[in-house]
């Protein structure tokens, strides 16, 4: 890490050494956005302009790597989250956002192939053993149902 110019505080670099326009304006609008997300927690955890840009020049890179519509898109999934109710987002978490930019690939969002019809055994093998579960629990209920 480096000083940029007589500043203090230290920087980490693109790989020409220095922050690009784009890269300080996703930065700066991705942060902008939470805080009017986040509004006094923001403030809390980020409490001072120095603190602040700390984490803008920490956070620069992945930023940086997201497009536009991707930081849109975890910005937005954030601020549904966080109006859910997820305790995972009610703190400004910058990697928990940055990994909602992601499209997820688990199987909610995968379409399956067809699967073979269930064979007329399996069929009745199912129907049994929901036939004894459900006399199972009528008789400890005390039911008339059960046999």
């Amino acid at each position: 890490m480096k000083s940029a110019g007589n500043s203090q505080t230290p920087t980490t670099p693109s790989s020409d050494g220095n922050f690009s326009t784009e890269q300080k304006q996703k930065t700066v609008l991705f942060f902008s956005r939470l805080q009017l997300i986040y509004g006094n927690r923001f403030s809390i955890q980020w409490s001072d302009e120095k603190t602040l840009r700390l984490a803008r020049r920490e956070w620069a890179k992945q930023i940086d790597e997201l497009s536009w519509p991707q930081i849109e898109k975890a910005l937005e999934r954030a601020k549904g989250k966080l109006m859910a109710g997820d305790g995972d987002f009610y703190w400004p978490d910058v990697g928990r956002i940055l990994g909602l930019a992601k499209d997820a690939s688990g199987a909610a969002q995968r379409v399956f192939p067809r699967a073979l019809p269930e064979g007329e055994a399996t069929k009745q093998a199912r129907k049994s053993t929901g036939r004894k579960g459900m006399a199972a629990v009528w008789s400890v209920l005390g039911g008339g149902h059960a046999g």
